[in-house]
């Protein structure tokens, strides 16, 4: 008597980095059930970083990495408020790893203690950071599942490195470069960052900056420029509105108005209005319609956690290959 195999379930998924507006509102409408509470810990949650950040003097880009995996994580793990601080902290530790800012673990352990006032120790005593490095080091697998495990993004591109390599090529001012990597310290409160690459995003500030200091420049209006610097309109255009945006619609949350340089402008909620009158229709990357974004898998399930195997790619034959042989075993 022969006996057949054991089955079991297995999930291969195509990485995806970057998503439009509308996919990301489809996976957080099952993820995030009080949308003012998830953007209120959110803000809690950058400065908490920024001060772990400053204090262990690490660069911009550590930063900008943890705040993406903080983002991503909630695109498919419900949002729970006592959450937050462990899974920041995650978020951090994963990012030191990704851009080779290392620390020793307890070090940032011991520092995310004092930054919450929490008068236990970790330092003194060892059951205590135990547990916590356990709370981390399971967080980091959910979010490196979250991200499907593609080390790409934030590999080589960061928004403030870019900033500088852009200004120097397009012949800015360091004055125009410093402003933009201001504006971009904003950036980091954005969901853009799961929308479009770092780069785009950097091009942006740029222009923004520019226009904040009143420079009309006509290299915005040039295919040539975006063909020279690799980057897509459509993908600078969604970024270059959705930051005018977040300044229109939420002008009091930004560090912007209070850290100017010597020299720019004052900027108000008007600025950043007539910025958008001169710029004509909002456009930006197109969106999935609505039938093909409820057939598509990815956005429509739920994630199962009971299956047993889980798979990651970051090539697209690779999904194709193994549909069509599963079609042709049965």
């Amino acid at each position: 008597m022969s006996l057949s195999p054991p089955t079991f379930q297995t999930q291969l998924t195509l990485s995806r980095p970057y998503l439009t507006r509308r996919q990301i509102s489809k996976l957080q409408c099952k993820t995030i059930t009080d949308r003012r509470s998830y953007n209120q810990k959110k803000i809690v949650v950058i400065r908490y970083l920024s001060e772990l950040c400053t204090r262990l003097n690490f660069p911009r880009k550590t930063l900008e990495t943890a705040l993406y995996y903080y983002q991503r994580y909630h695109l498919f793990n419900s949002f729970e408020t006592e959450l937050c601080y462990t899974l920041a902290t995650s978020c951090l530790v994963l990012s030191c790893k990704q851009v080779e800012t290392m620390k020793k673990i307890n070090e940032i352990c011991n520092l995310s203690f004092v930054l919450r006032n929490i008068k236990m120790n970790p330092m003194k005593n060892a059951e205590i950071l135990n547990n916590f490095k356990k709370q981390l080091f399971h967080l980091e697998l959910k979010i490196l599942e979250a991200c499907s495990f593609d080390y790409r993004i934030n590999n080589y591109v960061h928004a403030d490195e870019f900033i500088v390599k852009f200004g120097k090529k397009l012949g800015f001012s360091y004055q125009v470069c410093h402003l933009a990597w201001l504006i971009g310290y904003d950036v980091l409160k954005l969901e853009i960052m799961l929308i479009v690459p770092q780069h785009c995003i950097s091009l942006a500030v740029l222009k923004i900056a520019t226009e904040l200091i009143g420079q009309d420049l006509e290299i915005w209006k040039k295919r040539e420029t975006f063909i020279k610097l690799d980057v897509q309109q459509l993908q600078f255009q969604e970024a270059y509105f959705d930051i005018l945006n977040f300044f229109i619609n939420a002008f009091e949350l930004c560090d912007l108005k209070d850290n100017l340089p010597v020299g720019v402008p004052m900027i108000s909620i008007d600025t950043f209005i007539q910025l958008k009158k001169r710029a004509g229709p909002e456009v930006g990357i197109r969106e999935m319609n609505e039938s093909s974004l409820k057939a598509d898998e990815y956005f429509a399930v739920q994630r199962e956690y009971t299956v047993r195997e889980r798979r990651y790619t970051l090539i697209q034959s690779l999904v194709k290959d193994e549909s069509n042989s599963l079609e042709k075993m049965h």
